[in-house]
Parts: C-alpha cells; structure tokens; sequence
C-alpha cells in the first residue's frame, strides 16, 4: 500500500467518539473520546480494571459498545478491524488449558 500524496488528509487509524460499554452495573468505559492519528503508535496505561482492555477489544469488534460510535481506518463496519488489524492479548483468554 502506497502513503497518499502528501495534500491528502488521512482519516485517523482510530477514532472513538463518547464510546461507554457496561457489564451488568459494571462501568467498564465510560463516554470514552478518542482519536489516533494513522502512522501513530499508541498505549493504554492504567491500574487493573480501568478499561484499557475493553477499549481494546471495542475497537477491534470484539465487544460492542453500549453507546457512541467506534471507526477503524476510516469505516464504521467490522471489516476494517477484522481484516486489517491483528490483536495478541497478553492472557490465554481461548485456550484456558494451553
């Protein structure tokens, strides 16, 4: 894939707008906005419980939010994270006996 020429505007790799995903009375992330810009790198840091995972798995489709609006590479759809994106999380969440 090639850059674009240089007076267009990319779309950010990621854009989350007043994201809030709930589990049961749980607030896991709360009205979260969020924009990275493409050809960035960016981390979560934050003590356990605090979201960093969820907002993780929101972006990549593999939680849904509650509310607000999650655009990957430019597209609402689940495509762009699916097929553009690659996730490792850190446990074994999928083969607890591995």
């Amino acid at each position: 894939m090639s850059p674009p020429p240089l007076n267009q505007v990319q779309p950010p790799a990621v854009r989350l707008t007043n994201v809030t995903k709930t589990f049961g009375k749980h607030t896991a992330v709360n009205q979260l906005s969020l924009e990275v810009p493409s050809g960035c790198t960016y981390g979560f840091i934050g003590p356990n419980g605090s979201g960093k995972t969820t907002t993780i798995r929101t972006i990549l489709h593999i939680f849904h939010p509650d509310s607000g609006e999650v655009e990957v590479l430019g597209e609402r759809s689940t495509r762009a994270a699916n097929d553009r994106i690659g996730y490792l999380p850190e446990e074994r969440g999928l083969y607890k006996k591995m």
